[in-house]
């Protein structure tokens, strides 16, 4: 029997603090555009739309992606996001005639790309161990992993 060490976030359960938290603020910032969106949207909920979800939602899971793909550490997957948050804000401003220094929403804008950046990061590592470390672990659903049945030789009992 193998001795397990780490925590569930090294581990790579899919029902870590990891990917549950994020999940959690993606759902949140959404709600809140629908129905509270003084919240989070500034100018108008197309604007918030187009911008903060669908232009900096994708880089934001294209930057999680990649900084995983690269073996780089998550801590650089956040700076990125907050970079991310600042060019949003930046978008809203230069396109839409938004606030640029506007803390609410730029604490939302970039709470909202961190947890995206999150789950693209956590969904490439997945998938990197089940592929690269197979005789290990194997993937357990889109943003997790497990350790695999330990494989005996033929003819001997577990």
């Amino acid at each position: 029997m193998s001795e397990r060490t780490g925590t569930l976030i090294a581990q790579g359960s899919p029902s870590s603090l990891a990917v549950v938290i994020p999940a959690l603020v993606v759902v949140a910032v959404l709600a809140a555009a629908v129905f509270a969106p003084e919240l989070v949207v500034e100018v108008s909920r197309g604007d918030f739309l187009l911008v903060t979800v669908f232009l900096g939602g994708g880089a934001a899971w294209l930057t999680g992606r990649s900084i995983a793909r690269t073996w780089r550490s998550y801590r650089q997957a956040v700076i990125y996001a907050v970079l991310l948050g600042c060019v949003v804000r930046f978008f809203h401003y230069a396109l839409f005639e938004g606030t640029l220094l506007s803390l609410q929403h730029f604490i939302s804008d970039t709470a909202f790309l961190t947890a995206i950046t999150t789950l693209g990061f956590r969904a490439e590592r997945a998938a990197q161990m089940g592929t690269r470390y197979g005789w290990l672990y194997r993937q357990s659903g889109p943003v997790g992993w497990s350790e695999s049945a330990p494989s005996g030789a033929p003819g001997e009992a577990p």
